[in-house]
């Protein structure tokens, strides 16, 4: 059985591999685009006055591609683009000064850049950046290797800049996108469960073999969700880290990715409930389970949800704990209840396997959505933590 508190494959480890993965996440809100501006023109005005490059237009660029929302990220990109220029342009000179510059130089000193870029494992942001160094190397020419050096000098002046115009006073982290991403979430599993409730059993004709009922593509759908959810929970820890404004963010990341990590343990049986009332209700052979009670059941198990993971629309917390102990032992006796019958109107449950499995994936659930509002943050499991794929 898996610890709920086990959430550390959910969280950024932080480490070098992870600083080198980091991607460009586009160029955010208008105060961003403003700190990037004047980022860019300070990186520009520092070129002028220090380098002795011949063209000084890497240290700018470097501040242009590098300047992200956090300083995690930023870091990440200025180590990606100026260990890339350097080996690229560091490279390219050599070669460009040992053969010369021809067709085929050119097309030979391409190709091994894009080789070596591949199997480099960054982002692709990364890795692109040794072959675009080679490229501006071999299209300027041969040159001096002390005006090579000072094209990597320029890149390092401009990731410095950038890494300095987010940690001065960086972007405090968001926990509400997370929180709204988490609420999302958990309206879509819920959302999916009432459908399965009301739609099992009352359709005009039989569903064909082969046909699904409409409820299974939007739990096939869950799983989309739950990236989203996840990429958030990930965003604001990196935002969080090296963050001087995130240190009151970071002391919460354990509970976030616990309470992720409890609706993806929802998510999945709820999708076996799906594909089990699917095959269940509406086809040529009746289910052993009338689909009035189930229904009822489902409809119950969707009032607990309310209780246990707050209201659809609302903050993703639960209620007074002993309403939602109260209603919890309720649907268990009534589960139960409908289990007993089945096994003792069909004589015994072999004959009605289905119809008690669904059922026990319901209180499986039920049992999730006690455990998520009685444990709440201080940890624990339910016995099943697998996270929605």
């Amino acid at each position: 059985m898996a610890e709920a508190s086990n959430v550390g494959d959910l969280l950024p480890e932080g480490g070098l591999a992870e600083v080198l993965q980091q991607r460009h996440g586009g160029l955010g809100s208008p105060m961003l685009v403003l700190r990037l501006a004047i980022a860019v023109t300070v990186s520009w005005l520092i070129a002028l006055a220090v380098s002795q490059s011949a063209i000084g237009i890497f240290a700018p660029i470097t501040t242009l591609l590098v300047v992200q929302s956090s300083p995690w990220s930023t870091l990440g990109l200025s180590l990606q683009r100026i260990l890339g220029t350097g080996i690229g342009v560091l490279a390219a000179s050599l070669w460009v000064n040992l053969v010369g510059l021809t067709p085929w130089s050119f097309f030979l000193g391409v190709l091994a850049a894009l080789l070596v870029a591949r199997i480099i494992p960054w982002s692709i942001a990364g890795q692109i950046q040794i072959p675009i160094a080679v490229v501006f190397v071999l299209a300027l020419g041969p040159a001096s290797l002390g005006q090579d050096l000072w094209r990597v000098l320029d890149v390092v002046i401009g990731g410095l800049i950038g890494l300095l115009a987010v940690y001065v006073y960086p972007p405090r982290p968001r926990p509400e996108a997370f929180e709204r991403a988490l609420e999302t979430y958990r309206d879509a599993i819920v959302t999916v469960l009432r459908r399965i409730g009301e739609e099992s059993g009352n359709e005009a004709a039989v569903v064909p073999e082969g046909v699904n009922h409409e409820y299974v593509p939007a739990s096939r759908a869950l799983r989309l969700v739950a990236e989203d959810a996840r990429g958030a929970l990930t965003k604001l820890a990196e935002s969080a880290r090296w963050n001087p404004r995130g240190r009151s963010v970071l002391p919460r990341l354990q509970s976030d990715a616990r309470r992720l990590r409890r609706l993806g343990g929802m998510a999945v049986q709820i999708r076996g409930v799906c594909g089990a009332a699917d095959l269940l209700f509406d086809r040529v052979e009746p289910s052993r389970l009338e689909p009035a009670e189930f229904r009822r059941i489902v409809e119950s198990l969707v009032d607990l949800a309310g209780a246990a993971l707050g209201e659809q629309g609302g903050r993703v917390a639960p209620h007074a704990p002993e309403v939602v102990r109260r209603m919890s032992d309720e649907l268990a006796e009534a589960i139960r209840a409908a289990a007993d019958f089945l096994a003792h109107e069909w004589r015994g449950p072999g004959e009605s396997l289905e119809s008690v499995s669904a059922l026990g994936r319901l209180d499986h659930v039920r049992r999730q959505l006690t455990v998520f509002a009685l444990a709440g943050e201080n940890g624990g499991g339910d016995g099943d933590e697998q996270e929605e794929e």
